[in-house]
């Protein structure tokens, strides 16, 4: 049976909001932007692709895709049964996608939602909207890979801190960082200037961008704010980012802190490619 209107009252807070969101404090500005853009940006394109996919006794559809010069977002509804099997629904309530082209960019997350909506014939649909940064170039395809898992390994602590990874930056690169199950992330070169501190990383895989984001600069044992975080560059599956922080004393004790990561397991049979126009 699947979910009618009467079944939203008895279910948790968790399930209205789906997965973990994997948004950094790094990105409250992005996100902030995000919120406060230009309603009326032009659209390059706007397409219904109608792409469904099936995953157990739950079915997904691909409903929207919008491209504009600042942003691209798709929506995609989920109608999951009531009976569903439980670990299927786990997968469901952790799952994030990963964006990419067919040329290997991976587009970061500005901002996502997820709410119910009541289709026609009654049942209850939970409809995922995501912002992610706009295409670069005119890549032909766009490839939206689900998965679960990307997780700090320990979650003893709201912060996890146990799960710190950090090394000395000593001027000799690369300086790589072991995070464990998900594989590894390379300093390759840092750039002092008087307004702010770039730091140049590298990670091999269509993780990257999650381990990216895990990683930060200290000053003196404290972690400094991300202001941007920008992918240069792909090469051989190896993605090449750069990070902005605030301008650093090179005279403090300057180390960058990574956090070990749970493996990530692909959802293929949900992955979505759309032919871009």
């Amino acid at each position: 049976m699947m979910m009618k209107k009467t079944t939203i009252a008895v279910l948790s807070a968790a399930l209205l909001f789906g997965g973990m969101l994997h948004i950094p404090a790094a990105h409250a500005a992005a996100q902030n932007e995000a919120a406060q853009s230009d309603a009326n940006s032009a659209i390059h394109f706007k397409l219904n692709p109608g792409i469904k996919k099936q995953y157990g006794e739950a079915a997904f559809e691909l409903e929207t895709l919008a491209a504009s010069p600042k942003e691209t977002e798709f929506t995609i509804s989920r109608i999951v049964p009531e009976n569903i099997n439980e670990e299927i629904d786990r997968n469901i309530m952790k799952m994030n996608y990963i964006v990419m082209d067919n040329n290997g960019w991976i587009y970061d997350r500005i901002q996502a939602k997820e709410q119910w909506r009541e289709n026609p014939d009654g049942v209850l649909a939970r409809v995922f909207t995501e912002k992610v940064e706009a295409f670069r170039g005119k890549p032909k395809e766009l490839i939206l890979k689900p998965y679960i898992g990307g997780d700090y390994d320990d979650k003893s602590t709201a912060l996890a801190q146990k799960a710190n990874v950090a090394a000395r930056l000593t001027g000799k690169f690369p300086l790589v960082l072991d995070q464990g199950k998900i594989g590894s992330v390379s300093v390759t070169g840092v750039d002092f200037q008087k307004d702010k501190t770039v730091l140049s990383l590298s990670a091999k895989g269509e993780t990257a961008s999650l381990q990216i984001q895990a990683t930060w600069l200290m000053q003196n044992g404290k972690s400094l704010q991300c202001a941007s975080k920008k992918l240069i560059g792909v090469d051989q599956d190896v993605y090449r980012y750069q990070m902005e922080f605030p301008a650093v004393n090179r005279k403090a004790q300057l180390e960058v802190m990574t956090k070990r990561m749970t493996p990530v397991t692909f959802l293929n049979e949900l992955e979505m490619r759309v032919n871009l126009p």
